[in-house]
């Protein structure tokens, strides 16, 4: 009986991030920070709907989906210059003479 080895694991992360390549696009980074945003704005407007008075979750609500909005222009406009694609590799650091 052979037990399945390491390739299992690694088609099943990459059908997992198969499904989910039509929320976040060909660009992983770019579509999971608007995922993230998105959710967050889910979580701040319900909170302020559900808790406060309406005068003041409504401009609350207001002021949450204009930072929404100003966050994905700063992403679009990240991501036409190119700060999503670029590869972040940490080289390492050697140890300093004093």
């Amino acid at each position: 009986m052979s037990q399945p080895g390491p390739t299992t694991k690694t088609e099943t992360e990459s059908t997992f991030l198969d499904s989910i390549q039509f929320l976040t696009g060909k660009n992983p980074n770019l579509g999971s920070f608007l995922l993230v945003v998105g959710m967050v704005t889910c979580v701040f407007i319900a909170l302020f709907q559900f808790t406060l008075p309406a005068p003041i979750s409504n401009l609350l609500t207001i002021g949450v989906v204009l930072v929404t909005v100003t966050s994905a222009i700063f992403a679009s406009l990240l991501d036409t210059l190119g700060y999503f694609d670029r590869n972040t590799t940490v080289a390492p650091t050697g140890v300093d003479d004093q």
